[in-house]
């Protein structure tokens, strides 16, 4: 079973490769959180894995909030593994992901980050497609020698993005301090598609007459409402409009295909 959280696609791109590769069943964490569904039964020899973005250099919330209240019911011994895609370095975030799963009595078997491109547009530009190509096809490669460590069940520490991680106990503090809503804005070149409301995997986003309002004074801050807006109507402060849009190549099919 492969549990991912994706925003923009990268995540759910690795998730769904290593479905191809493994065969086992990707679930998404963000629905499951919405539908409180955290109970599961693995099958003989299943593998668990847990695919995510790195989010100020640790765990998304939805991530932490889906893994706290999981259980899983084994059957027998399973290779358990975890994949983080960062723009950068992943801080401490699969440490901090290996202590939440202990206390589920899972144990964390192998450990892997793949450098895609980053969407925290509030500091990053992502209007170069061709530089983002070029970034995710590198990833690519990567990504075939994970799917063969995970597909032969190798463990062992493979991220190799790790960073300065002990500075990842000050960051995760700042996350949960700024992950406010207050700063998103709607210009009037919203069409009211409601794609943004659909796809927030924290129900903070309402439609109120055709343009959406931010419910909750708090969210995951994905960003993925602001890049997948088709009329890049959504901004959070003054850098996301001019730094650009950004969604993996299937994300945009999957948007087109609601």
């Amino acid at each position: 079973m492969i549990f991912y959280f994706s925003a923009t696609g990268n995540s759910k791109h690795v998730a769904d490769e290593i479905a191809k590769k493994t065969g086992e069943q990707v679930v998404s964490m963000a629905d499951c959180v919405k539908k409180m569904q955290f109970d599961f039964k693995l099958k003989k020899g299943e593998r668990i894995g847990f695919v995510y973005p790195i989010y100020y250099w640790s765990l998304p919330s939805v991530v932490e909030e889906f893994v706290k209240s999981l259980s899983i019911e084994k059957y027998g011994k399973h290779y358990s593994y975890s994949v983080a895609t960062c723009g950068v370095a992943t801080g401490g975030a699969d440490i901090q992901l290996s202590k939440l799963l202990a206390k589920r009595g899972i144990g964390l078997n192998a450990s892997f980050s793949l450098r895609m491109v980053d969407n925290y547009t509030l500091v990053f530009n992502v209007k170069n497609s061709d530089k983002n190509a070029a970034k995710n096809l590198k990833a690519e490669e990567e990504l075939k020698n994970v799917l063969f460590l995970i597909n032969n069940k190798i463990g062992g520490y493979h991220n190799h993005l790790r960073g300065v991680w002990p500075a990842s106990k000050v960051t995760r503090v700042a996350y949960n301090l700024t992950r406010t809503t207050s700063p998103f804005k709607v210009s009037e070149d919203c069409i009211g598609c409601g794609i943004c409301a659909k796809q927030c995997p924290t129900q903070a986003i309402s439609m109120d007459y055709g343009k959406p309002v931010w419910v909750n004074k708090k969210c995951s801050l994905c960003l993925g409402c602001l890049h997948r807006c088709p009329v890049n109507a959504i901004t959070y402060g003054p850098t996301t409009k001019r730094n650009g849009q950004y969604l993996y190549t299937e994300a945009k099919k999957d948007d087109k295909d609601e």
